[in-house]
């Protein structure tokens, strides 16, 4: 069933229909018409694995299927008007949009047995954690992860960790300088200029962001163990084991090409990363690696998008019919992984590449889903970004250039997250 796509030019939700071949006779948006809207944030790409599984749903059971793309930030103002029009899709894939318009999401929990998702995919997808209701399902699931330079390993006399013997955060700092010095690299670590990617480091030392008293959240960025673990990670920094230029801000580079060119020894980024890693890394082999262990545990950091239905869209069933279709049937979403090359958020199935070495570094990046930390799932029901977001890394970028103490970083933006949440501050 030939797919159509439209793109909203105009507040006024003016469509422009982009087809390929007649348009079926009689579409339209009643539910006899069989002609499912779907919204996404990005025109798909041909080996996009979600609009392949639209196409083979639609070609499998005589459906339609037309695409809104409304670019990310834009859906912030187009949506609502979609609302006050009622002329919604009937159904998206989002980020955000159920988390800012809950009242205005399906429960999907009623139509479709959502005890077959990851339990942390569900909650970081749909977060809303004020209910049990569960308005959007996982399409896309990502963790932060750790690639490392084999042959820089090799070099430096060093054994990756493994599942069952792993490093220490202590050891991947010291490892990191030792490959610094003996592994042929200029920098023994890197690691994405993002919060996401630095608060692994908090969470698997016992930190958090916040605390949970009573019915509301206290403030507890600022606690020591938070302290000491920004204190070691601005050390690390000054001493050039981490390339300092990334995370003072003084260079638009981007840390993954330091690793693609064989500058680096260990790399914490994310899944999102590999099949780039994969396709464009031919100076070297690389690997994957567990999360080291803190002082108190392993953390990675989710994130994902997730597939959600307006409770007034047109063509819900449709769209109930087709998650039904891509979750509940193991063929499709074996099918939809295998195109996607992700993690699977579906309990008990995995992808598994052909390849012996994509498929060892699969089960390592699958098997860390299981280290999304209670702490980070309690500061992601907190909401705090609401409040503060950017000013969190720019107040870690302060400490890494020296202009602020890890202490006074973290009390600094204590005091702002405490003044605009009006939360008060851990004891």
């Amino acid at each position: 069933m030939k797919k159509v796509k439209l793109i909203l030019v105009a507040l006024t939700s003016l469509l422009v229909m982009v087809g390929c071949g007649a348009k079926k006779e009689g579409g339209g948006s009643s539910e006899s018409s069989k002609k499912m809207t779907v919204l996404l944030s990005e025109e798909p790409t041909a080996e996009n694995a979600f609009n392949n599984a639209l196409n083979r749903w639609a070609k499998e059971s005589g459906n339609e299927v037309e695409t809104i793309v409304i670019p990310y930030d834009d859906q912030l103002t187009k949506f609502p008007l979609m609302l006050k029009n009622k002329d919604v899709p009937d159904m998206v894939s989002t980020t955000r949009l159920t988390r800012l318009y809950p009242e205005e999401f399906k429960d999907l929990s009623k139509d479709i047995d959502v005890s077959i998702f990851d339990e942390a995919a569900l909650d970081i997808v749909g977060q809303d954690y004020g209910s049990d209701k569960k308005l959007a399902l996982p399409n896309q699931y990502t963790i932060t992860s750790y690639f490392y330079n084999k042959d820089a390993f090799e070099k430096a006399g060093l054994e990756a960790p493994t599942q069952d013997k792993l490093w220490t955060l202590d050891e991947l700092y010291k490892n990191a300088e030792l490959l610094q010095k003996a592994g042929g690299v200029k920098y023994g670590l890197a690691v994405d200029f993002s919060r996401a990617r630095y608060d692994n480091f908090m969470y698997s030392n016992g930190g958090s962001m916040t605390k949970k008293s009573g019915d509301d959240f206290t403030v507890a960025i600022n606690s020591s163990q938070n302290v000491k673990t920004l204190e070691k990670f601005v050390e690390m920094n000054q001493q050039n084991v981490l390339p300092k230029v990334i995370w003072t801000g003084g260079s638009a580079d981007n840390p993954a090409d330091y690793f693609k060119n064989g500058d680096v020894g260990i790399y914490l980024s994310g899944t999102w990363n590999y099949n780039m890693l994969l396709t464009d890394v031919s100076k070297f082999e690389f690997g994957v690696m567990p999360s080291p262990m803190g002082t108190e545990t392993q953390s990675v950091i989710a994130g994902g998008a997730g597939l959600a239905i307006p409770s007034e869209a047109a063509n819900s069933k449709l769209a109930i019919e087709f998650m039904k279709w891509l979750f509940l049937d193991e063929e499709n979403y074996q099918t939809f992984l295998a195109e996607d090359k992700g993690i699977s958020f579906i309990k008990g199935i995995t992808y598994t590449p052909e390849d012996e070495k994509v498929a060892q570094d699969y089960q390592i990046l699958q098997s860390e889903t299981e280290h999304v930390t209670p702490a980070f799932l309690l500061d992601e029901q907190s909401g705090w970004r609401n409040y503060l977001d950017n000013e969190y890394r720019d107040f870690l970028k302060q400490a890494v250039n020296e202009e602020l103490t890890a202490q006074e970083a973290l009390d600094g933006f204590a005091e702002g997250l405490a003044e605009k949440s009006e939360w008060q501050m851990s004891k």
